[in-house]
């Protein structure tokens, strides 16, 4: 009943906007805020709907199609606030959802965003606007990417000439440009050389990517992912069938497996999380259900996804408004989960905020204690500082970050700075990313665990190699 009641709300907000839209282009509102920027993802819908609910679904989604970025936008923002409200009234009389006590858990969630409120019209009002400005900056830059650095809007393009051009944008944009190039060039491959099949093969090996150079690898993997991503998402709704589900999630695995290079099928795996949580906020329930019984890794890269989601989603990004950690202490499903979208947010937090350390200062101030032991804001700053070495080698950012010191003279700020972003900062740099790099396993940075473990194994691998080596040459 609580998808019925939100599904039909969606509805009348999707068609409310769409009308809006329409009299703004009577009005003459100029055509970049009134006309939709991005075709939607190629291949087939979902099938007739077999419920009322369904069917109110696929018609808002066909709506949103149409949307320019300010209903967009206003849209995603708004299903997520009507979706939480009408949990929260069913909550009154059901188990919440989630694995924390909702009820429990709402009085410090209250006091948590009244803070942040409060911050926001206080001393730090310049500090939420420039964080809600970097925020809105790079989800812009992404979904209208071709439009940034010219990408022809049909037909094959000359990949060599636009990955100049997305490097060419700015040392701290390369991350998002390079993204966007990848979900260009793999939806465009899909259509021209592969007919939407979900059997193709060699999109990021084979043609043109043959010749891509390895900075570019991991982000043109994710963008990829996000192409495979917005078009089998597609085929799905809110009364989709648990069979249909399943069938649709090995899918899009076999196709991120299919046209991955080796060491970078997770980087397009994360992407079904982004998309899911960012754009299709009522599905991610019944997707992580299933999910988690067809691939428990492709799960786990799920929730890093859906963590870097609830950061861009235009429902946090005024983070004052509502807090993307409160929202994932809302929507875990179990302890896991927690973790990995916490460290998804901050992933996203560290490397989007990096020209600006203060904006990550003031979440070490306010989280850091807290997640100290968790290794949650650790991880999530070492796997996005380790993503923006390999995009970028030598990046001045990144140089800039780790010379920082913060503003705060409380000793305990700065020591967690010292832990929580200093010293994975550091390691990114010194040790994850060559290590990484050189193993061709670029895409466990997407996944929530240790990295000093992993690179100790991979360490100790080239050592026992090396010994073989060394035993097996000739003596003299």
């Amino acid at each position: 009943m609580r998808e019925a009641i939100a599904t039909f709300a969606s509805f009348g907000l999707a068609k409310t906007l769409y009308a809006a839209q329409s009299v703004a282009k009577v009005l003459g509102v100029p055509s970049d805020f009134v006309n939709a920027k991005n075709p939607p993802g190629p291949g087939p819908d979902a099938k007739d709907p077999p419920t009322l609910t369904g069917k109110l679904y696929h018609s808002t989604k066909k709506t949103m199609e149409k949307f320019g970025d300010p209903a967009a936008v206003a849209f995603l923002a708004g299903d997520e606030y009507i979706s939480k409200g009408v949990d929260a009234v069913f909550n009154l009389v059901s188990k919440p959802r989630g694995f924390l006590p909702y009820w429990g858990n709402l009085p410090g969630q209250i006091a948590t965003q009244a803070g942040l409120a409060g911050a926001a019209i206080g001393p730090n009002s310049s500090l939420y606007a420039q964080q809600a400005n970097n925020t809105s900056f790079i989800f812009v830059l992404v979904r209208n990417n071709p439009e940034e650095i010219g990408i022809p809007q049909s037909g094959e393009f000359d990949l060599a000439y636009f990955i100049d051009k997305a490097y060419s944008v700015g040392e701290f944009e390369n991350i998002w440009c390079v993204e966007g190039l990848g979900h260009v060039y793999a939806q465009r491959t899909w259509i021209l050389k592969h007919n939407v099949s979900e059997d193709a093969q060699g999109i990021m090996i084979d043609g043109q990517a043959a010749c891509l150079p390895d900075k570019s690898l991991t982000m043109m993997h994710a963008g990829m992912g996000l192409a495979f991503s917005e078009s089998i998402i597609k085929q799905l709704t809110v009364d989709s069938t648990t069979q249909e589900v399943e069938r649709v999630l090995k899918a899009y695995i076999r196709l991120c497996n299919n046209n991955s290079r080796p060491g970078y099928v997770g980087c397009a795996l994360e992407s079904l999380g982004l998309v899911t949580r960012c754009f299709n906020y009522p599905m991610v329930n019944l997707i992580q259900k299933v999910l988690s019984d067809v691939d428990p890794i492709a799960w786990e890269h799920f929730w890093r996804g859906a963590g870097r989601a609830l950061y861009f989603s235009p429902g946090h990004m005024m983070q004052p408004l509502f807090s993307p950690w409160i929202a994932a202490e809302q929507e875990a499903p179990n302890e896991r989960a927690f973790k990995i979208l916490k460290s998804g947010i901050t992933w996203a937090a560290n490397v989007v905020n990096m020209r600006q350390p203060e904006i990550f200062e003031d979440l070490i101030k306010r989280r850091g204690a807290a997640e100290e032991h968790e290794g949650t804001i650790r991880q999530g700053v070492a796997a996005s500082t380790t993503m923006a070495m390999d995009t970028t080698p030598n990046h001045p950012v990144v140089k800039a970050y780790l010379e920082y010191k913060p503003k705060s003279t409380d000793p305990k700020v700065v020591d967690l700075w010292q832990k929580l972003v200093h010293e994975p900062v550091y390691r990114s740099v010194h040790r994850y990313q060559p290590i990484l790099s050189r193993h061709k396993m670029m895409d466990q940075i997407f996944r929530f665990q240790d990295l000093d473990a992993l690179a100790d194994r991979l360490e100790a691998s080239e050592h026992a190699k090396s010994g073989k080596r060394h035993a097996a040459e000739p003596k003299s």
